[in-house]
């Protein structure tokens, strides 16, 4: 008995269901409830002996790994396997349908580090994912413009030419420290120290020749040394 009322006739009903060839409706039933309220073992128990009966010791050993004890030793090794090769303690509590894991579990999940790159993988993919658009479709043309620009205007002995290699100059500062700064993040979220020092240096090294650069000393700004200006 489990001394809620209603929960024992309820399992029952499955358990009948079950006897007469539904097996899918009954496992539904149950698995819903057992979920729906994971503190009442019956459900569970309900699913392991069928999911036993049916020849699916994986499942048996994911509906009683709250209580151990109900399954067998190969059972207690499956459950043992799916432990081992989860990533995140949130991944195997929500196939096990359980809000908190037994010990014998969580001493089988990977180091805590390791589970923390794992949860913060997608954060670190979007991040990433926004490095390549700004190189790629903003911060990459228009530096190569500006450098085709200030080619030419060289080439035919613009002065306007020092101006605009100017522009472009701190146009690749900035890029190779905003783009350098995401990606720095997105390596430190996944773990990779050495990548993540390495862009720690050369974000570092922009963001000092954009601070020490002598703005003073061009022309008042009047739009005449962008890339596009006529």
């Amino acid at each position: 008995m489990t001394g809620r009322p209603g929960v024992d006739a309820r399992v029952e009903r499955a358990l009948a269901v079950f006897a007469a060839g539904d097996r899918r409706a009954a496992w539904e039933t149950l698995t819903t409830m057992a979920r729906r309220d994971p503190s009442e073992p019956a459900w569970r128990r309900a699913l392991v002996q069928t999911y036993r009966a049916a020849g699916h010791p994986d499942q048996a050993a994911r509906w009683g790994a709250a209580e151990p004890g109900l399954l067998d030793d190969r059972e207690r090794r499956l459950l043992q396997r799916v432990a081992a090769r989860a990533r995140t303690a949130a991944e195997l509590r929500s196939y096990l349908a359980l809000p908190v894991l037994p010990p014998e579990l969580d001493a089988l999940l990977p180091p805590r580090a390791e589970q923390r790159r794992h949860r913060l993988g997608p954060l670190a993919g979007g991040l990433e994912k926004g490095a390549l658009v700004v190189s790629s479709v903003l911060a990459g043309p228009a530096i190569a413009i500006g450098i085709v620009v200030t080619l030419v205007r060289a080439f035919l002995g613009d002065p306007s030419a020092h101006d605009v290699a100017q522009v472009t100059a701190a146009g690749v500062l900035l890029s190779v420290a905003g783009v350098g700064a995401l990606v720095l993040v997105a390596s430190v979220l996944r773990g990779r120290w050495v990548r993540a020092a390495l862009l720690f240096v050369a974000v570092a090294a922009a963001v000092v020749l954009l601070a020490a650069a002598d703005m003073t000393s061009s022309a008042p700004f009047d739009g005449a040394a962008l890339p596009w200006a006529p």
